[in-house]
């Protein structure tokens, strides 16, 4: 099943800001394969704190192992979607 995720955080809680790494720049490729996630897109805007990714999982724990290194400084929205393009 496809997901749509955003992941955002505030400029204050910006891991960046604080000597850590930015979500935009922490390693999505080796996080999603690590959790058996294809990861088809992955684009962000850094001005407003947001990533957005296009992913293929088979259940939900999957997403979580993903995204759980983000989890002390970002909130994940994450909508089922389908592909208009590839159906």
């Amino acid at each position: 099943m496809k997901f749509h995720i955003t992941l955002s955080h505030t400029p204050e809680s910006c891991p960046g800001t604080h000597g850590g790494t930015p979500s935009e720049s922490m390693d999505w490729p080796a996080l999603a394969n690590d959790a058996g996630v294809q990861l088809l897109s992955a684009v962000a805007c850094q001005p407003v704190h947001t990533v957005f990714f296009v992913v293929e999982a088979t259940d939900y724990q999957q997403l979580y192992d993903m995204l759980k290194p983000a989890g002390g400084f970002a909130k994940a929205d994450i909508s089922p979607v389908r592909d208009l393009l590839n159906p």
